[in-house]
């Protein structure tokens, strides 16, 4: 089961009948890829009327041709839009901003992740403060904020660097999957003021919710998705009211995590940012899409590209390929090795027993069928 089963199980529920949970923070952090400009931007509708309006101004093929994401959350409006507990739910104050939305393990997306260790605050954090401080203060009640990959960080850091009079309304503050801050950011005193209140979920998989540092204990969700495909939050599985969990992160996220996140505290800031450059520089060139992939890279090609960057040196140059032809190197011993640990993991579970005999005074193993 996933959110869409959740939905349906507890759908006849209202807020007041069955409160908040960590689920139904996933599913409005994902009703935020759809684009509800000029639904809910310069009016207030219930999510019903919100569905109704959005669903008459684009035809199912437009739909269907927005990236990946959108779509699945088009197909999640709908859904809400028929249930007792998400039909009434107010939206209002939107604004189709793309810097808040969230990131994925592309190049790209991980590089996005990255500039939070060089480049701090971004942007975005900053664009999502202002928002946040301006919109909470039109109207009252308690506050949740959630959000989704990038977003869960941009959450956090509104959460966070907020007036007093909001931190004291905000309840609980979600980041899925989110990548994380300097060390630094946990030492503050406006940090300590909410860190209690941050739930930080994630894939047992997660690679772009384990870069930079968390201060939160992580809930660790069982995803149906293999490999880095878990960060689609479609395949987070759900049991009941809550999500179904596991006790560890696996070696997969283990080792890339680690890896990206030694390899940011290896380069200087400066040479952080064009590094990330150079290598979404040569991905691009050579049609690799997932950060995963460099192991495929055509080692000679790459370096021949590093070479046409005008904006390095010969000295960032001759680091850049160092650390790429590591990088390749590394995450193809990592896969290889993975490779093998299924293969071995086969061989163990046939239908097979070693009998071992002696003949000639030579022990000779063979396979003997257990049945």
């Amino acid at each position: 089961n996933n959110m869409l089963d959740y939905i349906e199980e507890y759908g006849d529920f209202s807020f007041k009948e069955k409160a908040f949970n960590e689920v139904d923070n996933l599913i409005f952090s994902q009703l935020a890829y759809t684009d509800f400009k000029d639904i809910a931007d310069k009016q207030s509708v219930s999510l019903l009327k919100g569905a109704k309006l959005f669903f008459a101004m684009y035809t199912q093929e437009e739909i269907e041709n927005l990236i990946a994401i959108s779509v699945k959350s088009a197909d999640l409006l709908k859904k809400c839009s028929m249930t007792k507990r998400f039909s009434n739910v107010i939206m209002c104050d939107y604004i189709n901003n793309v810097a808040f939305r969230g990131t994925d393990v592309t190049v790209t997306g991980v590089k996005d992740s990255a500039m939070l260790s060089y480049m701090f605050p971004v942007p975005a954090q900053i664009e999502a403060l202002y928002y946040f401080q301006e919109t909470s203060m039109l109207h009252s009640g308690d506050i949740i904020l959630c959000g989704h990959s990038k977003g869960g960080n941009l959450a956090v850091f509104a959460a966070v660097n907020c007036s007093n009079s909001l931190k004291k309304r905000i309840t609980a503050v979600y980041e899925d999957d989110a990548p994380g801050f300097p060390k630094y950011f946990f030492d503050r005193y406006d940090y300590c003021q909410i860190k209690d209140k941050i739930h930080l979920i994630t894939p047992q998989t997660s690679i772009i919710g384990r870069m930079l540092y968390h201060d939160a204990a992580p809930l660790i969700v069982h995803s149906e998705n293999a490999g880095l495909k878990q960060h689609q939050a479609s395949s987070w599985q759900v049991e009941g009211d809550r999500f179904k969990t596991e006790e560890k992160y696996d070696r997969t996220s283990d080792f890339i995590s680690d890896y990206i996140n030694e390899l940011i505290d290896y380069i200087s800031d400066e040479e952080l940012e064009l590094f990330f450059d150079t290598l979404e520089y040569v991905a691009e060139n050579m049609g690799i899409v997932y950060f995963y992939d460099t192991k495929e890279i055509d080692i000679k090609k790459a370096l021949g590209l590093i070479d046409s960057v005008t904006t390095l040196d010969d000295e960032q140059k001759s680091k850049f390929k160092q650390i790429l032809k590591k990088v390749i190197a590394d995450f193809t011993k990592e896969y290889l090795s993975q490779k093998t640990q299924v293969y071995k993991s086969v061989l163990e579970n046939l239908p097979f027993k070693k009998r071992e005999s002696i003949e000639g005074g030579e022990i000779i193993t063979d396979a003997v069928d257990k049945n």
